[in-house]
């Protein structure tokens, strides 16, 4: 199996807001998971490419803000990091790519 980590860093500018009335969520290959601002959740996805979708949800809402998308290429054993980063602005899209790298 292999494991995919996924980190939710708020912008400076929004931080304290965001981690009051919003929550991080990531969706793998199509499954939603809600994530906390300051743990990384670490899912177990099928080797292969993965679909990863990053948005917020205000509480008690189901718009998706921020939304962005990509795919990464995973290996069997890999565990892969990846960090998604918001702009200053609650719209703005997030950033998501592997740690280590920008």
């Amino acid at each position: 199996m292999t494991k995919i980590d996924v980190r939710f860093d708020a912008h400076w500018v929004n931080r304290a807001f965001l981690r009051i009335f919003a929550r991080p969520v990531v969706s793998l290959d199509g499954t939603e998971h809600i994530q906390s601002w300051t743990i990384p959740a670490t899912h177990e996805v099928d080797p292969g490419r993965v679909d990863v979708r990053v948005f917020i949800r205000y509480r008690g809402t189901r718009a998706e803000l921020g939304a962005t998308h990509r795919t990464f290429d995973v290996h069997d054993g890999q565990h892969v990091r990846l960090v998604a980063r918001n702009g200053w602005a609650n719209h703005m899209p997030f950033d998501i790519h592997q740690e280590g790298q920008v």
